[in-house]
């Protein structure tokens, strides 16, 4: 996978919102993408897709019950 760099986020800062980003801000933003990008990919890897979100409405419910029986 391509890297994003500080570059690639100035030209996009630019592009899209006419904003001159500094080359600082560029770069944290870079790596915070990169480790987003990172993580996004391991995630994919371990096969979650049966667990649901944790504001899922099957969750919600759950919960939701659980709670009205401690209150009974």
């Amino acid at each position: 996978m391509a890297r994003f760099t500080a570059d690639t986020v100035r030209l996009l800062a630019a592009e899209l919102f006419e904003y001159d980003i500094p080359r600082e801000a560029a770069e944290t933003v870079a790596r915070m993408v990169g480790a987003n990008a990172h993580y996004a990919r391991r995630m994919q890897s371990l096969s979650l897709g049966k667990i649901q979100p944790p504001f899922g409405y099957p969750t919600m419910i759950v919960e939701a019950e659980r709670i009205r029986r401690s209150r009974s």
